[in-house]
């Protein structure tokens, strides 16, 4: 019975989630009440209380409902990965992250919330800090395989590790953004491969001509 009493708790509580990533998707984060989620989730405002304090606690759930998950499949480890190509492991990094984004229409739509749904102040003003930490973690990551790739001379010399670690940065989070936005397809052309290839490959020392 204990099992089966967690089992319901968990399958309401994603219909909640769900019921939530719509209307933040339709009105957008700060026009969406409890009272909207609680009707399309087809439960009352107390169900909805039993499961969530607020709507930032909603909000929080339904990005981590993607994020960790996205987090874990791509993993870290191709960054870290002591053996190898560096820059081979940076690419299929930054290719692994639109793939799955891609992918996945929850995660897209999550996503889509996350970069226009929503203005980051009052009960959300916190995410902008959780944000920056992530970037920062995935910096100094990129900034080691950076430094990797330069040990084994696979860097170009005039490239700096840090430096390039930040300007990835920013490409990947500029990519995915103007990904999300452009729906009709018309700037990327629905595939960003290959602006990921030009990317790593503008770093790379060009093999020696004997």
């Amino acid at each position: 019975m204990a099992r089966r009493t967690k089992e319901q708790s968990a399958q309401t509580r994603a219909r909640l989630i769900d019921a939530a990533r719509g209307e933040f998707e339709r009105r957008g984060y700060a026009n969406t009440t409890l009272e909207q989620i609680a009707r399309a989730a087809g439960m009352t405002r107390g169900a909805l209380y039993f499961h969530f304090p607020d709507k930032a606690a909603l909000f929080r759930a339904m990005r981590d409902q993607v994020e960790l998950p996205l987090i874990d499949r791509i993993g870290p480890e191709l960054l870290v990965a002591s053996d190898g190509d560096p820059l081979v492991a940076i690419e299929r990094f930054l290719l692994a992250v639109t793939a799955t984004i891609d992918a996945c229409q929850t995660t897209r739509r999550t996503f889509e919330i996350l970069s226009f749904g929503c203005e980051y102040v009052d009960a959300l003003a916190p995410e902008l800090e959780l944000q920056r930490r992530r970037l920062a973690e995935l910096r100094d990551q990129l900034r080691d395989a950076y430094l990797r790739a330069q040990a084994q001379g696979r860097l170009r010399a005039d490239v700096d590790p840090a430096l390039a670690a930040l300007e990835t940065v920013v490409f990947v989070t500029g990519l995915v953004r103007v990904w999300l936005l452009d729906r009709a397809r018309s700037l990327i052309d629905g595939d960003p491969a290959p602006l990921v290839r030009a990317h790593v490959a503008s770093r790379r020392r060009l093999a020696s001509v004997p």
